[in-house]
């Protein structure tokens, strides 16, 4: 009876200490995760921004294709809407993915546009010019200051442009009609920044040029605009862009500044 007795003692005495073992590691399973530190060199996340917008872009200087002399148009951006082509509509869209202190970003306009204007020369012929304009501007930026309350970007990339015009020119005796496209590709080098004036507001600018005679022989902008936050994910904006090319080659001529009001609604995700 001693040795029963002092198994069964001993049974008890392992299963005391044994069953409430699991318990233990799976409580201390439970806490440690939410316990554990992030490391501090944990790669930043990406965030995207996408900003739908329109641009009442005026257009002025000259256009020619091979065939017929520059004509020189002038479109003012109060009359954009009686001389933007419906059919297709203009498409106008940014976006922006983001790491950290790099990015990538991307601007894509179409718009097509028909145009009144006078042929170059002494009788200053009256022409029409039917233009379908594509601007596609891409690149990488790097931020070389965060303050907390400003930011600077410095950017390089490229500005894609592709052109479809059709011309007509009317005179006395008859009427001259010529087509062409182009497409070409211009390095671009710029700045961004922002700056926060509190209470949700902020003001936004960039600026870049490029074509240095690789593409066009000048192509750059200027935007500045005052921005909203709506919310955490919600930002509008709305004022004033600038872009000029210069671009002739081969009879195509393409010497042109657009400008005007611009609005839009950038999105966070």
């Amino acid at each position: 009876m001693g040795i029963i007795r002092a198994l069964v003692l001993a049974w008890a005495g392992t299963a005391a200490a044994l069953f409430p073992a699991p318990a233990i590691a799976a409580d201390a399973a439970t806490r440690l995760p939410e316990a554990a530190p992030v490391p501090a060199d944990a790669a930043p996340a990406w965030t995207f921004t996408a900003e739908p917008y329109f641009w009442m872009a005026g257009m002025k200087g000259r256009v020619g294709v091979r065939g017929l002399s520059p004509v020189d148009i002038d479109v003012d951006f109060g009359q954009i809407f009686d001389h933007i082509d419906w059919s297709p509509p203009p498409v106008m869209f940014a976006g922006e993915a983001r790491n950290g202190r790099y990015a990538l970003f991307t601007d894509f306009i179409y718009l097509g546009l028909e145009a009144d204007g006078t042929s170059s020369g002494p009788l200053g012929l009256s022409a029409e010019a039917d233009m379908n304009t594509v601007v596609w501007t891409f690149g990488g930026s790097y931020r070389v200051v965060d303050n907390g309350t400003a930011t600077l970007d410095v950017l390089a990339g490229g500005r894609l442009w592709y052109l479809d015009t059709d011309l007509t020119v009317t005179g006395p005796l008859a009427t001259n009609e010529a087509s062409g496209s182009k497409t070409w590709i211009d390095p671009i080098l710029g700045v961004a920044g922002d700056v926060a004036l509190g209470n949700g507001f902020g003001l936004h600018g960039e600026a870049d040029v490029g074509g240095f005679g690789l593409g066009a022989d000048l192509d750059w902008q200027v935007l500045g605009t005052l921005q909203y936050r709506y919310s955490n994910s919600v930002t509008l904006e709305a004022g004033y862009r600038y872009l000029a090319v210069d671009y002739d080659d081969d009879g195509f001529v393409f010497d042109i500044a657009m400008q005007g009001p611009i609005i839009g609604a950038r999105f966070r995700f």
